[in-house]
């Protein structure tokens, strides 16, 4: 898919430079997402010294820089990458994503929205775990909390949109999903995600990591819980 890049002003300290296709849209997918964290990685390391940090999302940059010593038009025009940007980019990185397996209790003890889940999908219990299951997932983006992943892409067969009203407490280390996409709250907070769920322990993830989740039972999960919060 051919791209091209789109900056605008974010803040007095900040610009947005996004990702764009011939239609003028920015497309939610992996290899757009890919080709984000990339570009993000060549700012940081053609440009450390006039860039104060980069915030990646699905398929925008957020480029915070020093506001002190350098105009933003004066900032746009140096960081512009060359037409060549990811040819420079391959020659002087190595891939640096990992893959993480994270275990997963989808019994209803702890996944009260899993139910409802396979009802809205007209499947059984069984069915929308096997579905959840199946996909090796992107980490798109880290947000909304410490922590807190966003993956895709949860197979179509099981999407269900977020919750009409959120809960004020969901439980830490619950897997949700809401849409397209699933994640794992990494501490207690408010959310109004499916909550279809819980894992023993979350890996430190990063953008562009691939996560694969592997059921386990009750028994298992509880047994697990407990030898790791004993250490």
């Amino acid at each position: 898919m051919s791209m091209r890049i789109q900056m605008s002003t974010a803040a007095e300290n900040a610009v947005m430079l996004s990702l764009i296709d011939e239609q003028g849209n920015s497309p939610l997918s992996i290899a757009c997402n890919e080709q984000l964290h990339a570009l993000a990685d060549w700012l940081l390391d053609q440009h450390h010294d006039c860039i104060v940090e980069v915030v990646p999302s699905y398929a925008s940059i957020l480029i915070y820089y020093d506001a002190m010593n350098m105009d933003e038009a004066t900032f746009i025009a140096r960081i512009q990458p060359p037409s060549d940007w990811q040819k420079q980019h391959r020659q002087t990185t190595t891939n640096s994503e990992s893959e993480h397996q994270i275990q997963v209790c989808y019994d209803t003890v702890v996944a009260p929205d899993l139910e409802r889940v396979a009802q809205h999908a007209g499947l059984t219990v069984a069915e929308v775990i096997t579905q959840h299951q199946q996909p090796t997932y992107h980490v798109y983006a880290l947000g909304f909390a410490p922590g807190f992943a966003y993956l895709g892409d949860v197979p179509a067969a099981i999407r269900c949109p977020r919750l009409e009203t959120p809960r004020q407490k969901v439980p830490a280390l619950s897997v949700a999903i809401a849409n397209q996409q699933t994640s794992v709250y990494p501490m207690e907070s408010p959310g109004g995600w499916n909550l279809i769920g819980q894992v023993v322990e979350l890996p430190q993830l990063k953008a562009g990591d691939k996560v694969r989740f592997i059921a386990i039972d009750l028994d298992t999960f509880k047994r697990r819980r407990q030898e790791v919060s004993h250490g």
